[in-house]
């Protein structure tokens, strides 16, 4: 193993000035600091992580928590751009868990790992744990969800819902239903985009047209989209929760003779790569994960490296419709 007192034999210098130079800690020349550091490359050194921590105070390490099952596309997707931007600025990424802590104690989680920051995907957005944390010293960032005075990052639940209500509106729906995730922010958000632009268009939304479904449950919403479809004044399209429920029921009706978009029309939210890659094509809203992944990790880089001027910001991102063949 290559040890800094090595790499000071080899450039001439101290171990102190081989440990500045690395640690982007020394007023030295550029060319000096250069030569050390390239030296230190092709020699094969590879600095102790925890002992980096000690004398910087930082880890540059992020912390992740999502306490729901890995098996959302959409998550897939953003993890997958989380991951790109935390190694575009020299991050890791570490999913933080209650371990043995207690829920309420996410924040000493953190703290004890030495997390130079935390971005919270899904979780218990109510819970004391997660509101202790978001509010602490420890820069944070949420996902879906805001908090007054913390940093948050979300999708446009709201004028996502217009743009598919216009689409579906231009093309002579009046009749319209929509079946929403489980009861949160993001649900919240998205019903009451629907009923607005409803209210705009002069669209009549019976009580009984709205339904609090699951996400990712093709089951529950194939026997909403069914028992819909059994009403005397039965809706002409169905809004689903996410593709993956749509997806799911789009199989289940055809599978008892119910056609899409022949006998009701479909849409679905979230814009995965399997809505497109089926017959019909689903008409869907896609997210854009890039831009949150930006996003998050710009709130909370500034944060890190400058926690004196760092305001908090809530950041929405728009997506874009994908005009597909369920309607």
């Amino acid at each position: 193993m290559v040890r800094l007192k090595d790499i000071a034999e080899v450039c001439g210098v101290s171990v102190a000035t081989v440990s500045r130079a690395l640690n982007g800690l020394t007023s030295d020349s550029r060319e000096r600091t250069a030569f050390i550091c390239q030296t230190a490359k092709d020699m094969g050194y590879y600095p102790n992580a925890a002992a980096r921590t000690l004398k910087t105070s930082k880890s540059n390490n992020i912390g992740i928590i999502y306490e729901d099952r890995m098996n959302h596309e959409y998550f897939s997707s953003l993890f997958d751009e989380l991951r790109l931007e935390a190694e575009r600025n020299g991050y890791d990424l570490t999913f933080i868990g209650r371990g043995g802590f207690a829920e309420s104690n996410y924040y000493e989680h953190a703290r004890q790992r030495s997390l130079d920051g935390v971005i919270v995907v899904q979780a218990d957005f109510e819970s004391a744990g997660i509101i202790r944390l978001a509010t602490s010293s420890i820069p944070t960032v949420i996902v879906d969800h805001t908090y007054e005075g913390v940093d948050c990052v979300t999708s446009d639940n709201r004028r996502s819902m217009e743009q598919i209500v216009r689409h579906i509106y231009a093309r002579g729906h009046r009749k319209i239903a929509f079946i929403q995730g489980e009861k949160g922010a993001v649900s919240r958000e998205r019903l009451a985009g629907f009923y607005k632009i409803c209210a705009e268009l002069g669209i009549r939304v019976p009580v009984e047209y709205v339904r609090e479904g699951h996400f990712h449950n093709s089951a529950d919403c194939a026997a909403y989209i069914q028992e819909l479809l059994q009403q005397k004044d039965k809706p002409t399209c169905v809004l689903c929760p996410d593709d993956y429920s749509c997806l799911g029921a789009l199989w289940l009706l055809e599978a008892q003779g119910i056609k899409v978009p022949q006998d009701i029309s479909l849409v679905g939210y979230d814009g995965i790569l399997m809505s497109q890659m089926i017959t019909p094509r689903l008409t869907t809203y896609c997210q854009d994960t890039p831009r949150i992944a930006k996003e998050v990790f710009s709130l909370l880089i500034d944060a890190i490296e400058f926690p004196d001027s760092h305001m908090p910001k809530q950041v929405t991102v728009s997506g874009k419709l994908i005009e597909g063949e369920t309607v």
